[in-house]
């Protein structure tokens, strides 16, 4: 299973907050790549939250065996990508569609392989007074744990209270087909962020993920989606994402303020 993560910042807020732009992106990147999308892109606008300078559009896509996630903070100027699929694909086009969609000054990303460790980066050390927040991955052979459509719904459904996260939609879920595998895919969106599980029933694999937009206490939420994602743990990883995010966001000045920032240029006296 291949995942790649991108994490973008200094990016254009008008395109961050262009709803058509990232359906359109969602919708497109796959299909360049020569990936099998399963469904229509999923669009979420989020103006309404706790802070209201975190503001932006989430939104994904299921393909065959993965999922392709946008999260934007239009205000901040940064977003965040995930796209995770069964085949490899081309890293550096991908990198260049994603930059051509939403241009940024400054973006760090990796292409990982979820059943090598050795292709996590060695060192991405996790700092909770500067950084968005954590990416959780787990993966598992001999999986037991909710498989049908109904059982990932209930669990999907109620995990992020148990967890103590923010839902902001009801989960979806898809079937699909890779090769001659029937996969199970199921998605939620919590606060600009997602959980997701990938469940191959042939081969009695599952991989899930948490990526959350605060950090939380990774053993007591690991025990807690063990007791119910039961099976061989083959890979269990934690990465921070939006390095130094607390310094790379914008929210220096407001954007009325910022409108009118011409002034100082005319007025000597308003330096």
């Amino acid at each position: 299973m291949n995942h790649f993560v991108m994490d973008a910042f200094h990016g254009y807020r008008s395109r961050l907050d262009d709803i058509m732009l990232v359906y359109e992106a969602l919708e497109e990147i796959p299909q360049k790549l020569g990936m099998k999308a399963v469904m229509p892109p999923f669009i979420l606008p989020y103006y309404n939250g706790v802070v209201p300078e975190d503001c932006g559009i989430s939104g994904f896509v299921f393909l065959a065996g993965g999922h392709f996630t946008i999260h934007t903070f239009s205000f901040r100027e940064t977003y965040f990508v995930d796209l995770l699929a069964p085949e490899s694909f081309d890293e550096a086009e991908l990198k260049k569609l994603i930059n051509n969609a939403f241009p940024a000054e400054k973006v760090d990303s990796y292409y990982l392989q979820r059943d090598r460790q050795e292709s996590f980066p060695a060192k991405i050390e996790i700092n909770k007074e500067l950084d968005f927040g954590p990416h959780l991955f787990m993966d598992l052979k001999n999986y037991d744990g909710p498989k049908t459509m109904d059982q990932l719904f209930g669990f999907f459904d109620t995990m992020p209270f148990e967890i103590e996260m923010t839902p902001i939609i009801r989960p979806m879920i898809v079937k699909n087909w890779v090769g001659d595998e029937q996969v199970t895919s199921i998605l939620t969106m919590i606060a600009e962020s997602h959980i997701s599980l990938h469940y191959f029933e042939k081969t009695n694999r599952a991989y899930f993920d948490l990526f959350s937009c605060r950090f939380f206490d990774t053993d007591k939420v690991g025990a807690k989606l063990k007791a119910i994602i039961k099976g061989d743990v083959v890979n269990e990883t934690l990465i921070s994402r939006g390095s130094k995010y607390q310094h790379l966001k914008n929210d220096l000045i407001a954007p009325a303020i910022d409108t009118r920032s011409w002034l100082k240029n005319v007025y000597r006296e308003m330096k």
